[in-house]
């Protein structure tokens, strides 16, 4: 099958919904033709040249590089013969669904959380909610939804979509890139927590603060990595101080490629405590993909409760799920796995197993092709 696969924000910076991308098509890639087409960013050529399938970008000039792709998806449509259009985000599927009428190649559509969400927090939000006619009338239009949670399906469904074009692919996770090493420097040294995530108010960095208080008060000091940037690094490095948590807190930033999978073998426990903010429909974890990458790391997971989360990882088995608006249920669940070096180990050997057997991207685009052999 020749797929076109239309993945806007797909750069080495785009988080989790450009690693969904990047891993995504090259799974696809091994049975199929696929092109992506992506907003044109400065210095790509090295990254580009490193994916395993054709990209197409277009322009990076401002404005220019969105407005291209009313021109680029009809072009490639005929220029390249596809098949079936996967739109990573339901944005650049108003374009399939606008030349439609004149070129009605089927097209699918993923969907991972606070898309289907409309608020006025922001000018962006709000030209978002202006378009939800026109993003219902697309999602009509589709031959597929892919939610990537079961969370994010009732999302879908809330919009008045009919189940039998909504089909649950949950994400996935390179297994080859994500595996366990023994680390020997592991022993008798400061155990280590960390969080890899953008540095969002809905991740639960500062929630995992407070438990590290908590923990403290008991003689409990593990160090915490948080890996990421992001708007609340400032709040973050000053609740680090007041907490009196400099010995044990470390902000590395933005790491990516082959440092990352390094990362979570050098520590312990993966730990998350995403949660919902009220008033905040932007801010929802639709899946968490870095509870996977630790779950293949054969790390156990602490993680928050909420939206698709409970997906990602499974409660006494993967990890454990706490409540993310309370830090003693956090601590507590900290301590459980530091206290029990046993049933932690467990828990990441279960991760592993269940991530191979599962949730490999292999298994995400074989799914996602039978899918969409089926609803075409």
């Amino acid at each position: 099958m020749n797929l076109l696969v239309v993945g806007a924000d797909f750069s080495p910076y785009s988080g989790g919904i450009g690693t969904y991308t990047k891993e995504l098509a090259t799974s696809l890639t091994r049975k199929n033709q696929v092109i992506i087409l992506a907003n044109g960013i400065p210095n790509s050529k090295a990254f580009d040249h490193d994916c395993p399938f054709q990209i197409i970008r277009t322009p990076s000039l401002p404005v220019l590089r969105h407005l291209a792709f009313l021109i680029y998806i009809p072009w490639i449509l005929r220029r390249y013969h596809i098949d079936a259009v996967l739109h990573v985000v339901w944005t650049t599927a108003l374009i399939s669904h606008l030349w439609y009428y004149l070129m009605p190649a089927p097209y699918f559509i993923c969907v991972h959380g606070s898309e289907c969400c409309d608020d006025t927090l922001t000018l962006r939000r709000r030209l978002k909610g202006y378009l939800g006619k026109w993003r219902l009338a697309a999602l009509q239009k589709v031959k597929g939804i892919f939610p990537v949670s079961n969370y994010s399906a009732r999302l879908v469904m809330s919009l008045g979509i009919e189940q039998s074009r909504i089909e649950v692919i949950l994400n996935g996770v390179n297994t080859q890139r994500f595996k366990p090493v023994i680390n020997h420097q592991k022993k008798n040294r400061q155990r280590k927590l960390l969080t890899v995530a953008r540095l969002d108010l809905h991740k639960g960095h500062d929630r995992v603060l407070e438990a590290l208080v908590i923990l403290k008060a008991q003689g409990i000091t593990p160090r915490y990595i948080i890996v990421g940037q992001g708007d609340e690094e400032g709040r973050l490095r000053k609740m680090v101080k007041i907490l009196g948590l400099e010995n044990q807190v470390e902000f590395t930033g933005f790491i990516s490629g082959n440092h990352l999978p390094p990362m979570y073998n050098s520590c312990d426990i993966y730990v998350m405590a995403s949660r919902e903010i009220p008033g905040r429909l932007d801010l929802i974890e639709g899946f968490g993909i870095s509870f996977l990458e630790a779950s293949a790391s054969g790390l156990p997971v602490v993680a928050g409760d909420s939206g698709g989360v409970s997906d990602a990882v499974q409660h006494g088995e993967t990890g454990l799920l706490v409540n993310p608006d309370n830090p003693a249920d956090i601590a507590s669940a900290i301590k459980c796995l530091l206290a029990d070096a046993n049933f932690a180990r467990r828990l990441g050997d279960e991760g592993r197993r269940w991530a191979e057997a599962q949730m490999s991207w292999e298994h995400v685009a074989k799914r996602m092709v039978n899918a969409m052999q089926r609803m075409m």
